[in-house]
């Protein structure tokens, strides 16, 4: 029993300060960073047996993710009350392909082999220039000049015919105290889920890479390079009963990216220069009836794209930091028919943007920031954006910030696919935010942590069409508004508590046209008003670990395209629990259980019901 105690109370073991890189786009402290920057350390998160992006983004504060019909399925991303589309995804910097509708779909993304995610929550446009509207979601790979050669392999299996495997592989020649000047990581991911539904199978791969070679001192040589691959049935929405799915509805996706780029840095100067080619594949078939009766939809998309990418800030003295980028993007859609009835479109869309950044420390307390950007489009009008921010260290571990800017989303593909009404061009969607809060990071390393930021997200020319004719056009506007708080703490060692709650406000300014899906004053669809997240991980000893977490939904609406009425979806709470018990110091077993009380509640839309309890046993060994 005193032994037992005698764990407890021992100290926290030293680490080194996290850093982040997605808020200025080079290496910086995460207790310098604003409120509003989160980072998720992955190799904890697959401790806890999340393996999906949406999963991990769980509990992240002004995050709701959720997923359609389980692990890996259609899932929908909201930051701060903005959309899927109006969020930005990187992979270390480099922006993924996005889809036809410039959303990204983050169900099928997987956070094995990744060495963190970081979230930037709030507007972004000035460094990232589109959608970044809610903000941007980067996806960091592990260093391979830094990080220890190393390996992993996982395996898992469970409920409804689950089972995956994965394999990391790190590698460099660095020896004894000699640094690595050339190193490789990879990763390789697979997937296959029967699904809890009908027709709800689902096969999915994953591969990630990552290169550098120093090339001299200060330049080192990166490739990073993705791909991915997943079919899965679509159930559809269940409003029959019974519900037997329609065993014709599937989608085929695939994705891929290669980006070779360089970095330098030195005392004064830290710069990059990346391209980025990649692309995506969807193939949907989809059939049915709505209130506009029987429809067919068997079409293909397809998405080449290119960025070049150059930014540099130099350290023009102890106080100020000045700096500089420029983007060119390219891509090219092809919308083909796989029936009678579909579209067939395509169009090359190209961008350049070009943007500029200063940061001021004014005292040893005080600190400006601001970025001014111009994009110009070949296929839509320009937008200029810009942000200033100012932080204050009120005490060594206590900082506040407040910053407003503008950010923009792009029309996508789908909206320029058929003509703007009145063959007016659309403008891009536009937000202007404003926000405040507080970070604190204790200086012992991991002993508590919180940050609490509250904002404002006022939408405009937002983009609309005319479900008759599908023509579109800038109408809508709205407005988010909320507080967001997040805290992760250790007590005592052997114990860590985490959890976040947000509150959130949306309201349509101006009705939402044709679609008529809210009028002016009703929230926005399927965006919880309270989001309340906790959980909490017992080591006892060095070969158990027993976690425990809830998440509670509530205030959400969605629309009956059956019915035409606005509907009040439950409040829903989700728990799970996952143990974990060491072999070795290299195997260790594992057993999760996610929706541990049986929720029904609709995880994301009308009809979608939660997937049921779920028990899933696995195994890793590292080497």
């Amino acid at each position: 029993m005193y032994t037992l105690v005698a764990l407890l109370l021992a100290q926290t073991p030293t680490r080194l300060p996290e850093t982040v890189v997605i808020e200025t786009r080079q290496t910086t402290p995460l207790a310098e960073s604003s409120p509003s920057v989160s980072r998720i350390d992955v190799a904890t998160a697959n401790d806890a047996g999340l393996t999906t992006l949406t999963g991990a983004l769980t509990g992240v504060p002004g995050v709701y993710a959720t997923e359609q019909s389980g692990e890996g399925s259609q899932a929908s991303l909201f930051l701060r009350g903005t959309n899927s589309s109006q969020t930005a995804v990187l992979l270390d910097g480099r922006r993924l392909p996005q889809g036809f509708s410039n959303s990204y779909e983050i169900g099928r993304y997987r956070i094995f082999g990744l060495s963190s995610v970081e979230i930037l929550r709030g507007p972004a446009s000035t460094l990232y220039g589109a959608n970044a509207i809610g903000g941007v979601i980067d996806l960091r790979l592990p260093d391979p000049l830094t990080a220890k050669a190393s390996g992993q392999l996982i395996a898992e299996a469970g409920s409804y015919g689950r089972a995956s495997l994965g394999i990391t592989y790190l590698t460099n020649d660095a020896s004894g105290k000699t640094a690595a000047t050339r190193g490789t990581a990879v990763t390789v991911t697979t997937q296959h889920d029967d699904g809890w539904r009908d027709n709800g199978t689902r096969d999915s791969s994953t591969v990630l890479l990552k290169s550098d070679w120093r090339l001299s001192p200060h330049l080192v040589f990166d490739l990073i390079g993705s791909t991915d691959i997943a079919k899965a049935g679509l159930p559809g929405a269940a409003l029959t009963t019974p519900h037997t799915g329609d065993p014709n509805d599937r989608q085929e996706d695939s994705g891929w990216m290669l980006s070779p780029g360089l970095r330098y840095e030195d005392d004064s100067l830290r710069a990059t220069v990346f391209w980025s080619h990649g692309g995506s594949a969807v193939t949907s078939f989809v059939d049915g009836s709505n209130i506009y009766g029987p429809y067919t939809y068997h079409q293909r998309f397809l998405l080449a794209r290119d960025e070049l990418t150059a930014y540099a800030d130099w350290k023009y003295s102890e106080r100020l930091s000045l700096g500089l980028g420029a983007s060119y993007e390219k891509s090219a859609f092809d919308q083909l028919a796989l029936d009678g009835t579909s579209t067939t479109w395509g169009d090359t869309h190209e961008s350049f943007g070009l943007w500029t950044q200063a940061d001021w420390r004014v005292t040893s307390t005080d600190r400006l920031h601001g970025a001014l950007r111009r994009d110009h489009f070949s296929d839509f009008t320009g937008k200029t954006t810009g942000d200033i921010s100012y932080a204050r260290t009120l005490s060594k571990e206590l900082t506040f910030t407040t910053k407003g800017g503008t950010a923009y989303r792009a029309p996508a593909a789908n909206d320029l696919a058929y003509n703007p009404i009145g063959a007016t061009p659309l403008r891009p969607e536009a937000s202007t935010s404003y926000e405040a809060g507080l970070r604190y990071e204790s200086s012992v390393p991991n002993a508590l942590s919180w940050t609490l930021v509250a904002f404002q997200n006022d939408l405009k020319d937002l983009i609309d069409y005319d479900p008759a004719t599908y023509q579109t056009y800038n109408i809508a506007a709205a407005r988010a508004r909320g507080v967001e708080l997040g805290v992760a703490a250790r007590p005592i060692n052997g114990l860590k508590l985490f959890g976040s709650i947000t509150r959130l406000n949306t309201e349509v300014i101006s009705a939402l046209g044709y679609q008529s899906t809210a009028a002016k004053g009703e929230s926005l669809l399927r965006r919880p008003d309270l989001c309340l997240s906790l959980g909490a991980e017992i080591s006892p000893n060095d070969e158990w670990v027993f976690g425990a977490s809830l998440n509670h939904l509530r205030g959400r609406m969605d629309f009956d395209f059956n019915t035409g009425t606005r509907v009040a979806l439950p409040n829903a709470t989700f728990a799970r629990l996952w143990i974990r018990r060491a072999l070795s110091d290299r195997t260790e077993i594992s057993l999760r259980v996610e929706n541990l009380f049986g929720e029904t509640s609709p995880p994301t839309a009308l009809g979608y019901g939660a997937q049921p309890r779920s028990v899933y046993v696995g195994m890793s060994c590292k080497f």
